[in-house]
């Protein structure tokens, strides 16, 4: 059996992914669908929508086969180090040989080309992008203007001013950027980019697309607003039943705070995103915020993007430090859900011993038996989801990690 994975977070998962996994199929033709998903916390650097096994159990409603979690640390990571957690958690299981994403320009070879650029002239790039980062430039523009300084350099008889501006149109295209990193994380694992269709990552909710952005309709859903229009029945009950959450609702924004001020500022500065003075700021700006968001803005600056201070913003609450995790690798597999043909995938992946890292269906049965390093990133997983209860309000022992068994479709 050979399966075709997907990176995804589901945020929530509405008619676009959907539409991906379909097309992941029909693209590779393959037995078996594998979801590598975000758990509680996203990489925007805030909790999920809805909790993890509500969200695994929607994707198994919606075509996926299997599910299995990125570990924490990764979902609050840069794009680079949440792309390559989740390629590397759907190789380990060494079955999934085609990886599927969605793109904003959907061109597997221009994609794969940028990347190979980027690899066979990183040292001029990173030299250019050091500079502008002196002159303060945010990490995504320094990259983009590195990248075109030395493109120029190298650009061949006949490429016109169109060829290099769509390159850099990558560039500035979350999905696109994304999407390089998966390419530059793929070592087993064929890649292809799928275009995406409808509105952008970033768009507002707009009645004229048939889909619509995850981050549109969170905000929809969160508002109490229907979006049954763009979401699968599965999801629209999910959020109707269930208790749906975001930065800036239940008191995320009160234990951010009380984080923030109980944590050393040296501490924050070993956060991941932390650094360059950062805590100073958050610490002062904890008095004038007035939920999770404002916090996260009134930290940004153009230097620092919003995302990277969202993200910092979870890492202090969970108190994720740079020391303690510092090049740890994913250890394990975590299942999450799976159906009859999940069943079957995992159930050759242990008779062959096709996996290279261990797959976790039982906590309590198996967080004995990894390493050190692998159970450390075990229990920050653990961690994340206990105050993840804790602040929507559930049992904290019936929801507890121990507990919880895969969603089984």
């Amino acid at each position: 059996m050979r399966a075709t994975g997907i990176v995804a977070e589901f945020n929530p998962l509405h008619n676009g992914h959907v539409y991906c996994m379909e097309q992941a199929r029909s693209i590779t033709g393959a037995d078996a669908l594998v979801v590598a998903m975000s758990g509680n916390f996203v990489q925007r650097g805030e909790p999920a929508i809805l909790d993890k096994w509500t969200r695994a159990g929607l994707a198994l409603e919606c075509g996926a086969d299997l599910v299995v979690e990125i570990p924490a640390l990764y979902c609050l990571g840069n794009a680079g180090q949440y792309a390559d957690a989740g390629v590397r958690v759907l190789e380990a299981l060494g079955k999934v040989d085609h990886l599927v994403f969605g793109s904003e320009c959907g061109n597997t070879e221009l994609l794969t080309r940028i990347v190979e650029f980027f690899r066979e002239h990183a040292e001029q790039i990173e030299h250019e992008k050091s500079d502008l980062r002196d002159k303060r430039f945010s990490y995504p523009a320094a990259t983009e203007k590195a990248y075109a300084a030395v493109r120029e350099q190298y650009r061949t008889e006949g490429e016109s001013d169109e060829d290099l501006e769509r390159e850099l149109k990558v560039l500035r295209s979350s999905n696109d950027i994304l999407a390089l990193e998966y390419i530059a994380s793929c070592r087993s694992a064929r890649p292809h980019a799928i275009r995406r269709e409808g509105a952008l990552y970033s768009d507002p909710l707009d009645e004229k697309f048939k889909y619509q952005s995850a981050t549109s309709l969170r905000a929809w859903a969160l508002d109490g607003r229907d979006i049954s229009r763009y979401v699968p029945e599965c999801t629209s009950k999910a959020l109707s039943e269930i208790h749906i959450t975001g930065p800036d609702t239940d008191k995320w924004h009160d234990a951010l705070r009380y984080a923030v001020m109980m944590t050393a500022s040296d501490d924050i500065e070993d956060c991941p995103s932390g650094g360059e003075g950062l805590a100073n700021l958050m610490k002062s700006s904890v008095y004038d915020s007035y939920s999770w968001t404002k916090l996260a803005r009134l930290v940004k600056s153009r230097r620092y993007t919003f995302t990277r201070i969202m993200r910092l913003c979870a890492q202090v609450l969970l108190g994720i430090r740079r020391a303690e995790f510092d090049e740890i690798q994913p250890g394990y597999i975590r299942v999450l859900g799976f159906n009859d043909t999940g069943r079957k995938l995992l159930s050759e992946i242990r008779k062959d011993e096709s996996n290279d890292l261990p797959v976790i269906t039982n906590i309590s049965k198996s967080i004995r038996k990894l390493g050190d390093q692998e159970r450390k990133l075990l229990e920050l997983d653990i961690h994340a989801a206990d105050i993840y209860n804790l602040m929507t309000g559930r049992d904290m022992k019936k929801e507890s990690e121990y507990v919880r068994n895969p969603v089984i479709l």
